[in-house]
């Protein structure tokens, strides 16, 4: 049967398909228009946008909610509270306020060690403070920092107050801390590493080599070794003398420290370090710990200790942080009307200032002299003590903040108190003042100067780059990263170096009333404890932050029994005043210089997605597994390296020297 139906006609052009025959162009269909492509894109942007305000609007909203609620708390400690010791959040000079804070309920994000002492010493006479719980461990402070703490423990247990501590795990640096207490209780499972004294350093010349970069440096004299971890694969053999005597000296402090708090021979306890001892049984054993117990075991008996007639079934105990204790104690009225000023000076040394929150920790030069003036203005500071926690840095930024400092000195009495570092740089800044207060177990001295400069000749060659010149001058290409020095050049760059060494050994010379050449024996960039630069005349008096006070207090003729008000620069600002503050950065510029730039938007929203991030990067989790000791010994090195990129001059110690 035929079929009658049409048949599907043909695609137009004919041919199978709707392919048209050979030598037919086939008209294109029309186009369909993506007008919409371009304005999804901005509509994107745009809504990205709006959800991160609306994010930090949210967050902002609910961290002032949050500090309204905490506000309602009262300000009262009640009776039988344990004060606790916790330095696992870090112990920093300054509070360094975290800006987002706000927004979580731990409030300041770290303690400062004029708060721990604070504490302790306060709560030595109150009544409702029955005893100090010190659990944890010391998050990386330095020996003079640790030793203040716990000279500052010592004295609390004269009003015959108990002390316990808990550990589960930890470093030396963190047994040191709990042997002062009364007894130091450890869990089954724990671990310590209570072994000898020793330390390690990265040394970067083999991955500099494989990049193609080499250095060109000068270092005055022979322990100023800092340049040697980027030019060398292991420590010089006056590098290697100086870090074995701070070892040397650490142990022997942790040694004694140990044997009196434990009633123990020194020589058994050096016996017992030299054995390696990490299990809590053998700590047990050895009589380094008192009993084996979980923390609530150990708040069990806090708990009966304070109430031995309570028959009621243990719930809780009551306890109070530093920084709670703080803001719940009344606080001391000065009787003395000569206030005191503290002037923070705590990292790498930097020229000029701070851009935002998010550019890192540091001494930025202009920031420094800017609270020095504050602090000189002040008409109730009558006395400045700056508390130097450095290991130096820029030298440019270095002698700025020396000139300050002379200057303020002509209207007020100005002392140095060194914490745990005050190298280089940062002794440069302490021979500006008219005193200089060490810890025994402080870092300082590294009296020398380095010239380092990086030719990047190799590493563009890796990469098929090649540099042509054009120059009206033989100095044109001096200090070009993109070209090898010359002969000539390498001397003048010696000759810089030379002259800024002598300057600095002068000037030291000056303030110590000694002549050069006995003065530049004692320099040599060579590192010297506290102690041994008190003996060589580079110090004036051994002691802490404590002593410093009691110090100017003398000076200014404040009697013994008298108080006075501490005045602490830069300004401790809480949680909320932090986050605005990276909106408008440095809102009380000094009158010469004038700019106030606020954080960008990009940083902002920088320090915002690192924050809620939950997928760091390969190299950040690489850097996260390593022991603290390398990772601060690695951000040491990275520091002097990104100095030598920006500045070619510099005062900085050798390497960083963490308690573990």
């Amino acid at each position: 049967m035929q079929d009658t139906q049409s048949p599907i006609p043909p695609p137009p052009g004919g041919g199978p398909q709707g392919i048209p025959p050979q030598g037919m162009a086939y008209p294109a269909p029309p186009r369909k228009s993506r007008w919409w492509i371009p304005f999804a894109v901005i509509g994107g942007i745009i809504l990205a946008g709006m959800a991160a305000v609306l994010f930090v609007i949210v967050a902002f909203v609910g961290g002032i909610m949050a500090g309204i609620e905490g506000s309602d708390t009262p300000k009262s400690v009640k009776d039988n509270t344990v004060l606790v010791i916790d330095m696992s959040g870090g112990l920093e000079e300054s509070t360094t306020e975290d800006p987002f804070a706000i927004f979580s309920s731990g409030g300041k994000s770290q303690t400062s060690l004029y708060d721990m002492l604070e504490a302790i010493r306060k709560a030595k006479s109150d009544d409702k403070i029955k005893g100090l719980y010190i659990k944890g461990g010391a998050s990386g402070a330095g020996m003079a920092k640790l030793a203040e703490v716990r000279e500052a423990i010592e004295d609390f247990k004269t009003s015959r107050k108990f002390v316990y501590a808990y550990l589960d795990m930890g470093s030396k640096s963190q047994y040191y801390m709990a042997s002062v207490a009364d007894s130091v209780f450890m869990p089954h499972e724990g671990l310590l590493e209570f072994t000898a004294f020793g330390t390690s350093a990265p040394f970067m010349k083999g991955l500099y080599d494989k990049l193609g970069v080499s250095w060109n440096v000068e270092q005055f004299e022979e322990y100023k070794s800092a340049a040697e971890s980027m030019t060398r694969d292991k420590w010089s053999e006056p590098a290697k003398e100086e870090v074995r005597a701070l070892l040397e000296q650490r142990n022997s402090m942790f040694i004694q420290a140990v044997a009196e708090s434990r009633r123990l021979e020194p020589s058994y306890v050096r016996a017992v370090m030299d054995h390696g001892v990490y299990l809590p049984d053998s700590l047990k054993h050895y009589r380094l710990v008192d009993a084996l117990a979980h923390e609530e075991d150990v708040r069990r008996r806090i708990h009966a200790r304070m109430n031995p007639n309570d028959t009621n079934e243990y719930t809780k105990l009551r306890t109070v942080s530093i920084t709670r204790y703080l803001d719940q104690v009344e606080e001391t009225k000065a009787t003395s009307e000569k206030g005191i000023a503290i002037v923070y000076a705590s990292g790498v040394i930097n020229s000029g200032k701070q851009g935002s929150p998010f550019d890192g920790g540091g001494i930025y030069s202009q920031a420094f002299i800017k609270n020095l003036k504050k602090a000189a203005k002040d008409d109730d500071v009558k006395g400045i003590i700056i508390r130097i926690d450095s290991p130096g840095g820029s030298a440019f930024a270095s002698d700025e903040m020396w000139t300050a400092i002379r200057e303020v000195r002509k209207t007020k009495p100005v002392y140095a108190s060194m914490s745990d570092v005050a190298a280089s740089g940062g002794y440069y800044m302490a021979m500006a003042c008219d005193t200089i207060i060490a810890h025994p177990a402080t870092i300082t001295g590294s009296i020398g100067v380095i010239m380092a400069m990086p030719n990047l000749t190799g590493t563009i060659a890796k990469v098929g780059v090649t540099v042509d010149t054009i120059n009206l001058g033989p100095s044109a290409s001096f200090m070009n990263p993109l070209l090898p020095l010359t002969d000539a050049e390498r001397s003048r760059l010696h000759d810089y170096g030379a002259n800024t060494y002598r300057r600095f050994v002068q000037k030291v010379a000056d303030s110590r009333g000694k002549d050069f050449e006995s003065t530049r024996l004692l320099a040599r960039g060579r590192v010297w404890t506290g102690a041994a630069a008190k003996e060589r005349g580079l110090v004036d008096i051994e002691g802490g932050l404590d002593v410093a006070i009691k110090a100017m207090k003398n000076r200014l003729k404040v009697g013994k029994n008298e108080t006075v008000e501490i005045y602490r620069f830069p300004r401790q600002e809480d949680g909320l005043q932090a986050f605005l503050s990276i909106f408008n950065q440095d809102d009380e510029a000094s009158s010469d210089d004038e700019s106030s730039p606020g954080a960008s938007a990009s940083s902002i929203v920088e320090a915002i997605m690192a924050r809620v991030s939950a997928d760091p990067t390969g190299a950040r989790q690489v850097y996260a597994a390593m022991p603290r000791p390398i990772r601060q010994q690695v951000d040491h090195t990275a520091s002097i390296t990104k100095l030598a990129m920006q500045e070619h001059a510099l005062m900085v110690l050798p390497v960083s020297f963490p308690m573990e």
